[in-house]
């Protein structure tokens, strides 16, 4: 993770381990646009601890995080992803396939602008579509548009204590839609971020058995990963690079050629040269 215990409340202690969170993926809700969105400080922190006092076995925590933080910015889908280019990068939430399917680009590709609002700590707004985001991310420009269409994506970073913990991504059908408020984002992505330090250990019980959901995917990846270390001698830089490639021109998650790979259903080993002795 990129904050740094000890300089923070006592919440972060709970929150050393990422792999802590249970993820799920909520349900699409029909007739969404129609909420108002909020904005004042006060209605943000006051929406996002209903939330949370109100998050139960049928309504997991994660799931009303995404949903709130969409109506609170009038957006049509949501995701919170932590530690966003970092190889333990963990997705908490999304709330709809377009979302999913552009984070999924920026994890496969390293580029795009919630990647690019992680390593700067700086909000990014995007028009997928346009050309301004072609000449800054020409991969993930052209893949993302051939997915979903024209998009407005604003990847808006989630600071904690000086540090970024993720980044709280949102999208709008088409482009040319004005960014939102910088001080409803920032006040709202400081919420998210304490709310989850608060809440990331709540969950530990049900993954220490076994992972599941989105984190499963994840830690296939890292298993993936460790398994082309062992067999092909490559760094594990490389390693990564190797399945994300792959990923990419099958056109499919990362996760989803992690377990590939795991299952022996496809080799590697044709796409690098035999390592140097």
């Amino acid at each position: 993770m990129s904050y740094v215990p000890g300089r923070c409340p006592t919440p972060t202690e709970s929150a050393s381990e990422s792999s802590r969170v249970v993820l799920r993926r909520p349900a699409s809700r029909a007739g969404r646009r129609g909420s108002r969105s909020l904005t004042t400080p006060a209605e943000v922190t006051s929406r996002l601890a209903q939330a949370v006092a109100g998050a139960g076995p049928d309504a997991p925590l994660a799931d009303r995080l995404g949903e709130t933080c969409r109506s609170v910015l009038g957006a049509d889908g949501v995701a919170i992803v932590l530690a966003y280019t970092q190889p333990q990068r963990l997705t908490i939430c999304f709330t709809d396939d377009v979302i999913a399917r552009v984070e999924n680009l920026q994890d496969v590709l390293g580029e795009g602008p919630c990647a690019d609002a992680y390593r700067s700590g700086r909000t990014v707004v995007a028009g997928i579509g346009a050309g301004d985001a072609a000449r800054t991310w020409p991969l993930f420009a052209e893949a993302a548009l051939r997915a979903t269409g024209p998009l407005t994506v604003a990847a808006v970073p989630v600071p904690v204590c000086g540090d970024v913990l993720g980044v709280l991504s949102a999208y709008r059908t088409g482009t040319g839609h004005p960014a939102p408020a910088s001080g409803l984002t920032t006040h709202l992505a400081t919420a998210v971020g304490m709310t989850l330090l608060h809440e990331l250990d709540l969950d530990h019980a049900e993954v220490a058995a076994e992972p599941t959901g989105v984190w499963a995917g994840r830690a296939e990846v890292h298993q993936a990963t460790g398994f082309l270390v062992a067999r092909l001698g490559l760094s594990p830089d490389d390693a990564l690079a190797l399945l994300r490639a792959r990923a990419y021109v099958a056109d499919i998650a990362l996760g989803e050629i992690a377990r590939q790979v795991l299952d022996r259903a496809v080799d590697l080993a044709a796409d690098v040269s035999p390592p140097k002795l």
